[in-house]
């Protein structure tokens, strides 16, 4: 009997391949998983001093270090993969925004390997823009078509306007970048994360600038040090205004976590 000419792929190889519809959301929740584990190790062992301070709990050495190798190990294989699905993505969402017919044609393939590799949404929305333009071959996928890709414009150019319009999306930034949460595509979800996110970051600022705790006079005009917090410091308390680095990290984390709230359309379009 004639040899396999091929090696059986192995269990995970297998797995791997029935996970088509899902892989690019695997390689994007692994790589923000392992990136906050690898950020996290990083930041209490060397920034924080957690290596090297005996105030911190003992099971919290132990633990940054295994995020940290675990988180880096790997990010170093998935970082990679998702560069290369965003850079897939980048192209079907430049064709995606295209109003010539023809043009659409002739970067049909680009939009179809595209496709293939980002899952079931593009797929839809791919079959949309071929309806859209009366494109024959628009039955490849069997997924659901969208009615029209401008459905969710808002008519309305105010600020009032446009602040109407995000506050009732469910079409935000955050729900493309995050694929395969259906959650994040409901409108009190997004409104939700808009609340939670702004007055974390309204918080946070005010307590940097003007300070959340009382001091000796019984006015609140003093900071909380998050970092000497978490650190274990005796003084955790400064006058206001006082920055640390966990502070300003969280600050740049809810600002970007409010940003990605917004539309993803009205982003397209002040862009």
């Amino acid at each position: 009997m004639a040899r396999a000419s091929t090696r059986r792929k192995g269990f995970f190889a297998r797995w791997w391949d029935s996970q088509k519809d899902r892989q690019f959301q695997i390689i994007v929740y692994s790589t923000i998983l392992s990136t906050a584990a690898f950020v996290w190790g990083f930041l209490f062992l060397f920034m924080l001093g957690g290596a090297t301070d005996p105030t911190h709990e003992e099971y919290m050495i132990p633990f940054s270090w295994a995020l940290l190798v675990f988180g880096g190990v790997v990010a170093f294989y998935v970082v990679p993969e998702f560069m290369h699905y965003m850079s897939h993505r980048a192209v079907i969402e430049d064709i995606l925004t295209l109003d010539s017919r023809p043009e659409v044609l002739r970067r049909r393939k680009e939009a179809e390997d595209a496709a293939d590799i980002l899952g079931k949404s593009y797929q839809s929305r791919l079959m949309g823009l071929y309806s859209e333009f009366e494109i024959k071959g628009g039955k490849r996928y069997k997924v659901p078509v969208p009615s029209s890709r401008n459905d969710s414009i808002p008519s309305d150019e105010s600020l009032a306007g446009r602040m109407s319009y995000w506050w009732g999306t469910e079409e935000s930034r955050i729900s493309t970048w995050l694929p395969g949460l259906r959650t994040l595509e409901q409108q009190n979800s997004n409104r939700a994360i808009i609340v939670l996110s702004a007055s974390s970051l309204l918080l946070l600022i005010w307590n940097a600038f003007f300070g959340l705790v009382k001091g000796s006079s019984g006015t609140r005009d003093h900071t909380l040090d998050l970092s000497a917090y978490i650190g274990g410091a005796d003084e955790i308390h400064h006058l206001a205004p006082h920055y640390d680095s966990v502070s300003l990290l969280l600050i740049v984390f809810m600002g970007s976590v409010l940003w990605s709230t917004m539309p993803e359309s009205v982003l397209d379009e002040e862009e």
